[in-house]
């Protein structure tokens, strides 16, 4: 481990400020309060762009930009003409601003874009405690000391794939920075869940979520975090 990497460690272990609530959420990106974790100040050393990657699980459940039904608005967010998803809106804004790589988690077999089909899938997965095969890992994981990862409260938890990534995913000593999009649930208390099944690694408390509703503000609220974080 650098020097550089030792003073990143020392000072995100210092973060120890979360939100996390238990209001009721479907599988929908986005809904609720903002929970930006601002309230804090700690800091954290500025992240070594080439150090750092920005990984994220996101289903948009459309690409069409026109003629949204609620249910596809609610999982996306329109940027230019192009759907993201929400959870991916959030990843590129980071990645942009702290100019880290970006990396999708995505699953081998094609995830269904119906809301309904998508919904049932995810229960189903989470009562089977299932873990997803993915279509890729993160090549050269070893490259990267400071690692965020997002992703959408699914029935109150981290969808199944998301733990599939930290499970094939060895993170010992690396930095771990959250943030999630809900529908109502906020972080339902999943930084608590990665914290405990990442316990050889650095999971920064100061966790961002932001609701669906909130997307078209998703820049500044995302900036302001990050300014929190030191960044």
């Amino acid at each position: 481990m650098t020097s550089t990497t030792r003073r990143n460690f020392l000072a995100l272990a210092a973060i120890a400020l979360a939100g996390s609530g238990a209001a009721g959420c479907s599988i929908a990106e986005g809904a609720g309060d903002v929970l930006t974790g601002s309230e804090s100040s700690e800091t954290v050393a500025p992240l070594e762009k080439s150090r750092t990657l920005v990984a994220y699980f996101s289903v948009p459940e459309t690409n069409d930009p026109d003629n949204m039904t609620e249910d596809e608005a609610n999982s996306a967010h329109v940027v230019r003409g192009k759907v993201l998803g929400n959870t991916q809106y959030v990843a590129q804004i980071i990645g942009e601003r702290i100019g880290a790589e970006v990396f999708r988690i995505e699953t081998a077999e094609d995830l269904p874009l119906e809301h309904g089909s998508l919904e049932d899938l995810a229960l189903r997965q989470q009562e089977a405690n299932a873990r997803p095969k993915l279509k890729a890992l993160v090549p050269d994981l070893g490259r990267y000391d400071n690692i965020f990862i997002g992703y959408p409260i699914w029935w109150y938890d981290i969808p199944k794939p998301v733990y599939t990534f930290l499970e094939e995913h060895d993170l010992s000593g690396k930095n771990v920075i959250l943030f999630t999009t809900h529908g109502g649930s906020r972080l339902s208390g999943t930084d608590e869940t990665i914290t405990q099944k990442l316990s050889d690694s650095t999971v920064v408390r100061n966790a961002f979520t932001i609701s669906r509703d909130d997307m078209d503000n998703a820049e500044a609220e995302v900036g302001d975090w990050l300014k929190s974080l030191g960044q």
